[in-house]
């Protein structure tokens, strides 16, 4: 199961498991706390769950101070875990839509020769926009929610994950890829090439840095081309300098 799925599963489990022991703490502890005032485990029961949901108690209303204490947990507690179990279930189906939408199966897409971008910040966008203008095959690894939706509108192949690990950029299909562009962070990258070298030998591997400092590190970690940013942006600032000068 891909690991942001597992994640928001196990989230999802966790506040299910909550909110049930809330149910049962309150359905049994108002019962025995408040006595004749609350006579059946059915009349708790339906006292814990108008509790937790704040729809309001009518004319049934704790009298003893001990229920009013548990009163008080079984909102704090249960309001708390449902707001969580919606978040959640609602972000399990908003990331089991846009694996439908990209028709992206759980293994590795069927991709051949293609571009890898790891990450879809400035450099990675610069990058999309000229493998489309070039129509060159190519798919965006980013683990950010909010930039995988903008690509899933846009209709840019994209794979949801952290591309320094394998399994993620197997899903990416590094092994039938031809290049690989790692456009995250100095340390993101070292991770990414050293991750992409073992699993295909033979791929082609480039990786922007911002530290001059990290090119010796990018290079033994595998890296076949490093480029500076900010150097390269010096270099065609002053190289349209100089061709209008000679105009």
């Amino acid at each position: 199961m891909e690991r942001g799925i597992q994640d928001v599963w196990l989230r999802l489990k966790f506040s299910v498991i909550i909110l049930l022991l809330v149910v049962i703490v309150g359905t049994l502890g108002f019962r025995f706390l408040e006595g004749d005032n609350i006579p059946t485990f059915l009349d708790s029961f339906f006292f814990t769950l108008i509790t937790i949901t704040t729809i309001g108690y009518g004319n049934v209303t704790p009298q003893t101070v001990g229920g009013k204490i548990l009163d008080i947990v079984v909102i704090l507690s249960g309001v708390g875990a449902v707001l969580v179990t919606f978040q959640t279930v609602f972000e399990f189906i908003v990331r089991r839509r846009i694996k439908e939408v990209l028709k992206l199966p759980e293994g590795e897409i069927g991709r051949k020769d293609h571009f890898i971008i790891c990450g879809y910040g400035k450099v990675g966008r610069a990058l999309v926009r000229k493998l489309l203008a070039r129509k060159v095959p190519f798919v965006v690894v980013e683990n950010d929610p909010s930039k995988v939706k903008e690509m899933v509108h846009a209709h840019i192949p994209v794979i949801e994950g952290d591309a320094r690990e394998d399994e993620v950029l197997e899903r990416a299909g590094v092994r039938r890829a031809k290049y690989l562009l790692a456009s995250l962070s100095d340390s993101d990258n070292v991770f990414i090439t050293l991750t992409a070298r073992i699993l295909n030998p033979n791929l082609k591997i480039v990786c922007k840095i911002e530290n001059e400092t990290n090119e010796s590190k990018m290079r033994k970690a595998g890296a076949d081309e490093v480029v500076l940013c900010h150097d390269m942006g010096a270099q065609m600032m002053l190289r349209a300098l100089e061709e209008d000068k000679d105009d």
